[in-house]
């Protein structure tokens, strides 16, 4: 995170010599070269002179693009659209807050139509007809659209924002078949709204399947001579520092004892990958736009294992090839892909609703004892910390993108019925790195919460982080997305956790590591809920106090920690190899539980 480095330099009296020469290729170049820096310098902080630097640019850069004769020349259209979240990011921190005057400005302008896909994003109130804007270029309209969702990681917070993007997210048009940056798609979708996130998974594998990213999967020719003792992990996470490495890890090694089990690496050569006990690795990348599958396109995988598709463009890529006949994925990424070639979707029968599995999941649901996930234990030692602040704190840790709307509303309540000083500290950091979204969030924040009852922490590093977690009197859950790994710290860290359940698994894992624990009073499945539970645990110091002490004596190592799942893991990928035949000819599509 940056504070205050270098800024770039421009010159307005600079500026309108150019635009007057009607040169206005350079002046496209010397606002893009200034955009690019702040996409690519994210301030945790800014400085007076910082501040008055982004003012000064943002009126100088919407002045000019607005003009009438100011041309975008062809080379420039694609580079404009493609720094529209960047662009909402920058003017969010200005004083202008948004661009609704200028897109006003730009509605009856001849030329307008990539100016107002440049400027028009989900901060914006002023709303423009996407009918007209795909009937007028798809292609140029379907680029703007997958831009537009980017802002899903600091902008769900901002009540504009949180409903401009579940709109869109709703849109549909014939003509939008193109996406980009597909991994934040499918990855945001489910944030944005978890009722509709299935309908653009659908589109987006649609369109992988028929050939619209200029790579069709109908057509690339895949070799597999399955050999019943193959199988292949297929994934770009495989790190301890990872939480789908900390959930699955136990999982995939119980097959290597049974199976040779080669592990296949997205993208490029890593140093921290743990290869140990796989009989080989294999990389897959992309390689001047497209995907290079050279690697395995000459496979005798039986089974494919993703732990985590939609994390990434080649999983999501991947997952609507036939690579072997037998593919199924894990929770690393804890939502269905709804529509690619996997087969099974290996979950845990004592988290999930069953009598929503049709609804939740295309593929079919395989069910293990337990979570459907093995826990690694924390890697940290407890520190004790004493409190560096006064007020009852909260710890939030939730990336920005389980931040919304509704979520900082009910918050506002607790702060207001509270009866004592609160400060909810959000380790929100880690997700906003990119376009300089850190401070628009904060600011939205703030505009609900009130600047003196929150913390917004900075990427941190985990020691960092645990440690400041330990500080901590209470952790909640976010919602509609809760949390898991999360969850698991609080608890190792002894600290006294508050769910919200819903009907995912996402929404359900932590409340069921309290149940399993005996903590069931502290699971909420509405808001008034939440809010009560919340309240008083704050406010009745002697009712907190005997829970803590209760989950001082909790023995978590054969609970939240307990890795006696593993093995049923390993059965259940035995039985998909034993019986798929069978199970693909099954008119009865009902999950299955192994016992």
């Amino acid at each position: 995170m940056t504070d205050n480095t270098q800024l770039p330099q421009f010159n307005p009296q600079q500026l309108i010599t150019i635009y007057s020469k009607q040169e206005y290729d350079e002046l496209s170049d010397i606002f893009l070269e200034i955009i690019w820096y702040f996409a690519e310098n994210t301030y945790s902080t800014i400085s007076p002179e910082c501040q008055y630097f982004i003012d000064a640019f943002v009126k100088n850069f919407l002045y000019f693009f607005t003009q009438p004769d100011y041309i975008i020349g062809d080379a420039y259209t694609l580079k404009f659209i493609q720094v529209n979240p960047t662009i909402a990011n920058l003017v969010a921190i200005s004083n202008f807050k948004n661009t609704d005057g200028y897109l006003e400005i730009l509605k009856n302008q001849p030329n307008n139509f990539v100016k107002i896909l440049t400027l028009y994003s989900a901060r914006n109130n002023v709303n423009f007809d996407r009918d007209m804007l795909f009937n007028t270029n798809p292609h140029l309209a379907c680029l703007w659209y997958s831009h537009f969702l980017l802002l899903y990681k600091s902008a769900l917070v901002n009540k504009t924002a949180y409903y401009s993007l579940r709109e869109h997210l709703s849109y549909h048009h014939e003509d939008l078949n193109i996406f980009y940056n597909i991994s934040e798609i499918c990855f945001g979708a489910t944030y944005i709204d978890e009722n509709k996130d299935h309908e653009i998974k659908y589109k987006v594998n649609q369109a992988i399947q028929e050939g619209s990213f200029g790579q069709n999967a109908q057509i690339i020719n895949i070799i597999n001579k399955p050999d019943p003792k193959k199988i292949a992990i297929i994934t770009a996470l495989w790190f301890d520092k990872h939480s789908v490495y900390r959930i699955l890890a136990e999982f995939v090694n119980s097959l290597k004892s049974g199976y040779d089990v080669t592990l296949v690496h997205l993208g490029g050569v890593r140093n921290d990958l743990d290869i140990e006990g796989f009989k080989g690795i294999k990389y897959i990348f992309f390689e001047n736009g497209s995907l290079n599958i050279d690697a395995i396109a000459n496979n005798d995988f039986q089974l494919i294992f993703y732990p985590d598709i939609g994390m990434t463009d080649e999983s999501i890529f991947l997952s609507n090839l036939r690579l072997a006949p037998i593919q199924a994925c894990g929770l690393g990424h804890s939502v269905s892909t709804f529509g690619s070639k996997i087969d099974y979707y290996i979950s845990g029968a004592n988290v999930e609703n069953i009598n929503l599995a049709h609804r939740n999941y295309s593929e079919r649901l395989v069910l293990l004892p337990g979570f459907g996930a093995v826990h690694n234990h924390p890697i940290y030692d407890l520190r004790k910390p004493k409190k560096s602040r006064s007020e009852f704190i909260i710890n939030c840790s939730w990336f920005a993108q389980k931040v919304n709307f509704p979520m900082l509303n009910l918050l506002k309540e607790i702060i207001d019925n509270a009866e004592k000083p609160l400060l909810f500290r959000f380790f929100s950091g880690g997700a906003l790195i990119n376009k300089n979204d850190f401070l628009p969030f904060e600011k939205d924040l703030e505009s609900i919460l009130g600047k003196d009852n929150f913390e917004l922490v900075p990427v941190k590093m985990y020691d960092e982080y645990m440690e400041m977690m330990e500080e901590g009197d209470l952790c909640i859950e976010s919602y509609h997305f809760g949390g898991c790994n999360i969850v698991a710290d609080s608890l190792y860290l002894r600290k006294l956790m508050v769910t919200f359940e819903g009907n995912r698994w996402y929404s359900r894992i932590g409340s069921q590591m309290l149940r399993i624990i005996g903590f069931d009073e502290l699971i909420a499945k509405n808001p008034a809920e939440y809010m009560k539970i919340v309240l008083k645990l704050i406010h009745d110091d002697d009712y907190r106090l005997k829970l803590e002490r209760k989950l001082q004596t909790v023995d978590l190592e054969n609970t939240v920690f307990d890795k006696s799942s593993q093995g049923y893991f390993k059965k259940a990928i035995d039985y998909l190899i034993a019986n798929h035949e069978q199970l693909q000819n099954d008119s009865n599509k009902n999950p299955i539980v192994i016992d």
